[in-house]
C-alpha cells in the first residue's frame, strides 16, 4: 500500500508532466560596486523528444529576472526583453554575452566572486525547474 501510494504521489508531483532541461555552465556575473543589476550565463540542452517553451524565471538573488537577447539594429546592439525562449527538443540554446541571457534585476545585495545563487526556469506548462548557478568575477576568474 505504502509502494502505491508513494508511486501516485510521484505522478503527481509537477515534475512529472515536465520536459527537463539539462543546464550546464551556469554562471552569473559578479556586479560592480555601484550597480544593482547582473546578468546569468549557461547552456540548456533539451534531451527529451519534447519541445520546451521557457516562459519566465525568478532568482533568489533579485527582485526581477527576466530573459533578454541582444539583437544589432543596424550599428546599434539592443537588448530586449524576451516573453518566451523555446528549447527545441534534442536542441541546445546557448546563454552568452552578445546573446540570450537572463537579467537579474535589483539585486538583493551585491554579489560576490565564489557565492552560489539559485535560479528557477519556469515553463510553459505550468513546471519549473531550479538551477545552481556560480557567482563568477571575469577578473578574477581569469588568473
Amino acid at each position: 500500500m505504502k509502494k502505491t501510494i508513494a508511486l501516485v504521489l510521484m505522478a503527481l508531483s509537477p515534475f512529472a508532466f515536465s520536459a527537463q532541461l539539462e543546464v550546464s555552465r551556469t554562471n552569473v556575473r559578479a556586479n560592480v560596486p555601484g550597480s544593482d543589476n547582473t546578468t546569468a550565463y549557461m547552456l540548456i540542452e533539451n534531451l527529451t523528444k519534447k519541445d520546451v517553451r521557457i516562459v519566465g524565471a525568478e532568482s533568489d538573488v533579485s527582485a526581477f529576472t527576466e530573459l533578454h537577447s541582444h539583437k544589432m539594429d543596424g550599428d546599434t546592439m539592443i537588448m530586449r526583453h524576451e516573453k518566451y525562449i523555446d528549447v527545441d527538443a534534442g536542441e541546445s540554446v546557448r546563454f552568452a554575452p552578445n546573446g540570450y541571457h537572463i537579467m537579474l534585476i535589483g539585486l538583493d545585495k551585491r554579489v560576490k566572486h565564489g557565492e552560489k545563487a539559485t535560479i528557477t526556469l519556469k515553463y510553459d506548462d505550468g513546471t519549473s525547474q531550479a538551477f545552481k548557478f556560480d557567482v563568477i568575477d571575469p577578473r578574477k576568474a581569469a588568473k
